[in-house]
């Protein structure tokens, strides 16, 4: 009986076709970046979790409360032996984006991206998924200067997370530069603990998107003006009720060599609040003014951005600007400051950047508001923002760079400095506040902290901050440190017990 071997010729030929077919579609796959690595997952509590490759070893990050008994290994990753590390006593956050992908966002921290959020509360609650209207970059030096990006992110529609406070607006910051993670932490306890209005601490969280594990982060909500944020007259809202049929957008500049505004029909009978401000040093101010839409110069040069309204009219601009010009001249001369600024915030503001060492205290990252006349027609000095470059945390380039823990700074060590808060130090009742202040509301904080918080923290997010050495081990490699070092704490106990007995010298009597 003869074979006809034609059928099986043509069956070789189709499976050596199809074997090359799958060669070089993992070969254009590698090229691309997407390796092994990439078909390696494990899904849980309907969540995937991507294997992270290194130096030949492969990683599973989970939260705590999935088990391993609740994992499904996809069939890729059954074939290797994976490390499994699990955190624990902090919430998870799943970041999923529409395109799958951060790619876009990398290459352009203005750019995008929507998509979804769910929240896991530590123990595995998990909270309702959420629309996101964005995630995008966020920072200026640490955007360009650490492979652990921070990100900004806008919900679908205003929800609390984590008990945060309800808004649309939060805040994933990286802490790549700070291997404790935890002084933005204990920034915003002080402002608490001194009295700073509107503060509120943030959430540390294991970030996931799109399935790859991105590290430990520190989730908060953006200082803006609300019922649960900056809670003043929202001038902003009212102008947008009265131009709801305008375009404000292509409404024409309103620019002077000190105001930057947009010359909006006169639709606000009451254009003295509230409006919210941030003080920013003059490269960072020149380099976002072409995006900024609001902003004016005082006399001595301290430049601020005028977060809301997002888009001030030119009464409006004018008004703010001469505003603080003129607290600015009765800091300055002597003349009747009190009648201008509120001085306990703007004392309790100093307390916290002085005592902190803070590089950006006096320079950028630091909010003001006034509110409505009608309400309050003081300017306040409000919460702060990145504290990373504290207590002790400086880079090589920076000011402070090698200076031990001792030192008045005045806030006025960098070139970029403003003179507001020197300036107030010479008036005995200011000093006397913050002297008073430091004694009763900062020093027992800082007590605190040594005795009990700052173990505190370092035990809960032990499993998290390992876990995020790994994950970026090459960049912890590159700068010479690493997420959760011991020495590093002990370094940061060291510094606030040297600050805390010199501002005792100094303050405390």
């Amino acid at each position: 009986m003869r074979i006809n071997k034609l059928p099986i010729i043509k069956l070789v030929l189709l499976l050596t076709a199809l074997f090359l077919t799958v060669l070089i579609v993992r070969d254009e796959l590698d090229q691309k970046g997407v390796s092994d690595v990439d078909f390696m997952y494990v899904t849980a509590g309907g969540q995937r979790i991507n294997i992270f490759e290194n130096s030949g070893e492969y990683y599973l990050f989970l939260p705590d409360f999935f088990e391993e008994e609740d994992l499904t290994y996809s069939p890729e990753a059954r074939s290797h032996e994976i490390k499994i590390l699990s955190s624990s006593h902090i919430p998870s956050v799943f970041v999923t984006t529409n395109s799958g992908s951060l790619e876009k966002v990398y290459a352009d921290k203005e750019y995008k991206e929507s998509g979804k959020i769910s929240v896991m509360e530590d123990g595995g609650d998990r909270a309702d998924v959420m629309g996101l209207e964005y995630i995008k970059g966020r920072g200026n030096y640490s955007w360009n200067n650490w492979d652990k990006k921070s990100f900004k992110i806008k919900l679908s529609k205003s929800a609390s997370i984590l008990g945060l406070g309800t808004g649309e607006e939060y805040a994933l910051i990286a802490n790549a530069s700070d291997a404790t993670l935890i002084r933005n932490h204990i920034a915003r306890g002080m402002e608490i603990a001194v009295g700073i209005p509107f503060s509120r601490v943030g959430c540390f969280v294991d970030l996931y998107v799109n399935g790859d594990y991105m590290g430990n982060y520190y989730l908060c909500d953006y200082i803006d003006i609300g019922k649960d944020k900056i809670d003043i007259t929202n001038l902003e809202e009212i102008q947008k009720r009265n131009l709801s049929r305008i375009n404000i957008s292509r409404i024409p500049l309103y620019e002077t060599p000190m105001v930057k505004g947009y010359n909006l029909p006169d639709v606000v009978d009451d254009i003295t609040g509230g409006y919210l401000l941030e003080r920013e040093f003059v490269d960072r101010y020149l380099l976002e003014y072409p995006e900024m839409k609001s902003g004016f110069i005082t006399d001595e040069k301290d430049y601020f951005t005028v977060k809301s309204p997002k888009y001030c009219s030119a009464r409006e601009i004018e008004y703010i600007s001469d505003v603080f010009s003129r607290a600015e001249e009765a800091i300055l001369t002597g003349g009747g400051y009190r009648d201008y600024i509120d001085e306990e915030s703007y004392a309790n503001r100093y307390l916290v950047e002085e005592t902190l060492k803070n590089y950006d205290g006096g320079v950028s990252s630091t909010y003001y508001y006034k509110d409505s006349d009608l309400v309050d027609s003081h300017i306040y000095a409000g919460p702060g923002w990145d504290f990373d470059m504290s207590l002790g945390n400086y880079l090589d380039w920076m000011e402070y760079y090698g200076e031990d823990a001792t030192g008045i700074t005045g806030l006025y060590l960098s070139e970029h400095s403003s003179v507001i808060f020197r300036e107030l130090m010479k008036y005995d009742d200011f000093s006397a506040l913050v002297r008073r202040n430091y004694r009763t509301y900062c020093r027992p904080y800082l007590e605190e902290l040594l005795s009990k918080e700052i173990d505190t923290c370092r035990d809960t997010l032990k499993k998290s901050a390992a876990m995020d050495r790994i994950r970026w081990q090459n960049m912890y490699n590159e700068k010479g440190y690493f997420a959760g070092d011991e020495a590093e704490y002990n370094r940061l106990k060291d510094f606030i017990r040297e600050r805390m007995e010199f501002l005792d010298k100094e303050w405390g009597n």
